[in-house]
């Protein structure tokens, strides 16, 4: 096959087609310096994306340690958050963050909310953490805002968890409602009592604005 030549081949043009079927260099490469060779390079590859490489049996033994690699990092993380919840066997669980107010920077830290039979935790993947633990023998009641932390985001809710010694923990979970159903469904097994509460822990207007109403 006589080779052509397309002059309005782009860099998009080049890397789209190298990623789609690949390109194989080879070439001999001196380098010379005042006409002494000095380096001497015998160079072949193939230049192609890793979906490529594998679809024609190439890298596939690295492609199955990649594989078996990320799936036991996995099985470590999730051993360790398994250990964190001490026995207790979870319930529900959403993505949630939660309201840091102590230090000098106070702002929201994402994890994941876990109902269990015996609390409410919260806890960070990386690095692994538990955030906060409220135990339901502890909880005196919730307060809940319905708002936005910007102008321009949808209004969402925000969950305050008022405890039987004074202390408020705030949330804010991905499903407010549902985990206050769920956690409504231990406190009654419980025969404790679950009900909005008058809270004054409310964010500051810089992280909450624009708040709807109350539930």
């Amino acid at each position: 096959m006589e080779a052509t030549r397309e002059r309005r081949t782009t860099l998009v043009d080049l890397l789209d087609r190298i990623l789609d079927k690949g390109a194989v260099i080879d070439a001999d490469v001196i380098i010379t310096v005042s006409g002494v060779p000095l380096i001497g390079l015998k160079l072949r590859a193939m230049l192609a994306s890793i979906e490529t490489m594998i679809q024609y049996g190439m890298w596939a033994d690295w492609d199955k340690a990649i594989r078996a690699a990320a799936s036991e990092e996995e099985r470590k993380k999730l051993a360790q958050e398994i250990a964190l919840l001490q026995g207790e066997t979870p319930s529900f669980q959403c993505a949630a963050s939660y309201w840091q107010s102590a230090g000098a920077c106070p702002a929201w830290t994402y994890g994941t909310l876990t109902i269990t039979d015996s609390a409410i935790r919260i806890h960070r993947r990386a690095p692994l953490a538990c955030l906060v633990t409220v135990r339901f023998e502890d909880l005196a009641g919730y307060s809940f805002e319905y708002g936005t932390v910007s102008s321009v985001a949808e209004p969402t809710g925000y969950l305050h968890l008022v405890q039987t010694n004074g202390s408020v923990s705030s949330l804010h979970p991905n499903a407010t409602e549902q985990v206050i159903l769920r956690i409504g469904e231990e406190m009654n097994r419980r025969k404790l009592r679950w009900a909005p509460v008058e809270c004054h822990a409310r964010m500051p207007e810089n992280f909450r604005r624009c708040v709807a109403k109350e539930m």
